[in-house]
């Protein structure tokens, strides 16, 4: 008996002693490599992510003005002025998503300027505006994204009228 357990022990002992030298799977040399270059893509795709996302926006304040320019206009036709009763814009703003949406009247009811304004975020910076002739404007923009005021909507960095 005591030849067997010493039997045993000995194959036990020779078996840990023979594991092969390379073990499979992934050195940190190889994850680091990895990591790095997962980081470089990152870096150079996030920015052009977020100016696709920001141009998605920009979309809610043109179209946001212009479906509001043609509502006011469609009133102007009924009642022959962009104002109501109380000397206000006629109509209600569209409500408030990523951009904040104004009106503002003359004295004689004959003209109107609309407004759009970044609500926060990325979009803080932005502000276009349509008045009564259809005329487009961009009255503020990141540094970045070109000079203003211009004289149409800037809706991609560095554009131009």
């Amino acid at each position: 008996m005591e030849q067997a357990i010493a039997a045993i022990h000995a194959n036990t002992h020779l078996r840990f002693m023979q594991t092969p030298r390379y073990l499979p799977g992934f050195t940190l040399v190889e994850l680091m490599i990895v990591l790095v270059i997962a980081s470089v893509l990152g870096a150079m795709i996030y920015p052009s992510y977020r100016d696709h996302v920001i141009r998605a926006a920009i979309t809610e304040a043109t179209s946001g003005l212009s479906l509001y320019a043609a509502r006011l206009d469609e009133y102007y036709l009924d009642q022959r002025s962009f104002k109501n009763a109380q000397n206000k814009c006629a109509l209600d703003a569209p409500p408030a998503g990523q951009f904040s949406f104004s009106c503002s009247t003359g004295g004689d009811g004959q003209t109107f300027m609309l407004t759009a304004t970044g609500v926060s975020g990325d979009l803080a910076s932005f502000s276009y505006t349509l008045d009564q002739s259809g005329n487009e404007r961009t009255i503020a923009l990141p540094l970045s994204w070109g000079r203003v005021p211009a004289t149409c909507w800037i809706q991609k960095r560095q554009a131009t009228c």
